[in-house]
């Protein structure tokens, strides 16, 4: 326990003094820092250790050893307390059966949340759950339908414009049957 103290104080960012996991930056000299602190360091980036000019952060040099270390220290599962490492913790956690879950109805209203292997049981009496389930084919065919009226519409517009020329054009020769049947009526006379 002791020796993971110590391990851990000499992980430690100067910055914001916490072990912080995934990437660790360091400057030339290997002097080591989070990638959260490199990221808020402000113009000219200097190493918050030695001062000296780092270059831009998009070519931050990374210390993949002292990552390694970090993820190599000892971490307890906060649902289960499996012990484990800092560099797996996560994966765990994401997937461990203590960890409570929400009702897949939850943004529909439901309020439920419990173990996993509660989950199933629950869905299926949850009056939430079994309407959303009721209502998903029914959203389908709504894209759907919508999908059909968008294709119908692009349609539609060429056609309207065919039969407002159409119309132009039928308009045009009412005027000049009007026009040769008043001619003709004119001849008679």
């Amino acid at each position: 326990s002791f020796f993971f103290l110590m391990a851990a104080q000499r992980l430690e960012c100067p910055v914001c003094l916490e072990v912080q996991d995934g990437q660790q930056h360091q400057c030339r000299e290997g002097h080591v820092f989070c990638a959260s602190c490199d990221s808020s360091l402000r113009a000219p980036r200097r190493c918050p250790e030695c001062r000296m000019a780092l270059g831009p952060l998009s070519q931050a040099i990374r210390c993949r050893s002292h990552e390694e270390r970090i993820a190599a220290l000892p971490a307890a599962c906060s649902h289960c307390g499996l012990a484990t490492m800092r560099g797996e913790v996560a994966a765990h956690e994401h997937d461990c059966p203590q960890r409570p879950r929400a009702c897949s109805a939850a943004e529909a209203g439901c309020a439920w949340s419990g173990l996993l292997a509660d989950k199933a049981a629950h869905e299926a009496t949850c009056p939430f759950a079994v309407c959303q389930r009721m209502m998903a084919p029914l959203q389908t065919e709504v894209v759907e339908l919508r999908a059909e009226n968008s294709r119908l519409q692009a349609q539609l517009a060429p056609l309207q414009a065919q039969l407002a020329a159409q119309g132009a054009e039928n308009s045009q020769l009412r005027s000049r049957m009007v026009a040769l049947e008043a001619g003709e009526g004119s001849e008679e006379g």
